[in-house]
């Protein structure tokens, strides 16, 4: 606490009627006080941060998301409501627990606010994945000339694997069997083509950067001499 202080003195002297001296001594003080009451808010709303931001997760798996990350420069206390996108309703706290039990691309948004009703948002969006796997036998010949499998590619995938295996269905031994495998993506280009394939295995895989759309790709198999069996596995992973 700071304290000013001023000291008068101020003597008079004076004849009083008995004839007797005297002096006296007049004190004035002033004080300045710092004040004790709580230093208010500057009025600086928060500031929303929400991790993880544009999560993509397998189908059914459980993600955490945290407020953790907000800030107040007030220093003012914060309160968090999460809002799900399919969901009516609004849950509080710093970090939830979320199921996504279906496919698709899902907002969230965090809302926060300070205890002066100062708030903010933020949102993002939550890619619901699951991996495609596929198996599938058959054979090719001069009366059944193809067959098409159709493989679903979907936003966000990351690999996308086909494993063949190639067996002459022929009576005849001595004779030939070949065939053409062909791949077409969504917008019916040709991605892969390779034809005069014989018996054996083989493996077809491609990433993101090689295929630049999403979709209904085809996987053709396509009698060129001969009968031949196939068996194909396919596997796309997100």
């Amino acid at each position: 606490m700071k304290k000013i202080s001023l000291l008068l003195i101020i003597l008079l002297f004076a004849l009083a009627a008995s004839g007797g001296y005297g002096y006296y001594a007049l004190v004035l003080s002033e004080e300045d006080e710092d004040s004790d009451e709580p230093v208010a808010s500057s009025g600086n709303p928060p500031v929303a941060r929400m991790s993880p931001s544009n999560p993509k997760i397998q189908l059914n798996e459980t993600i955490s998301f945290s407020a953790s990350e907000s800030s107040d420069a007030d220093g003012d206390d914060l309160t968090f409501f999460w809002s799900f996108e399919g969901d009516s309703k609004e849950y509080e706290g710093a970090t939830i627990d979320r199921n996504y039990p279906d496919k698709g691309e899902y907002r969230v948004i965090l809302k926060v606010t300070d205890s002066t009703g100062l708030s903010d948002e933020v949102e993002t969006e939550v890619l619901v994945v699951e991996d495609y796997h596929d198996e599938q036998s058959g054979n090719v010949n001069g009366n059944d000339n193809s067959d098409d499998i159709e493989i679903p590619v979907e936003n966000g995938f990351l690999t996308l694997k086909i494993e063949y295996s190639l067996e002459s269905a022929n009576v005849n031994p001595l004779e030939e069997s070949q065939v053409t495998l062909r791949l077409t993506d969504a917008d019916g280009l040709v991605v892969d083509e390779e034809s005069g394939v014989g018996e054996g295995d083989g493996t077809w895989s491609y990433s993101t950067d090689d295929l630049s759309s999403t979709g209904n790709y085809i996987f053709t198999i396509e009698s060129e001499s001969g009968s031949m069996d196939f068996d194909i596995i396919i596997d796309v992973t997100y």
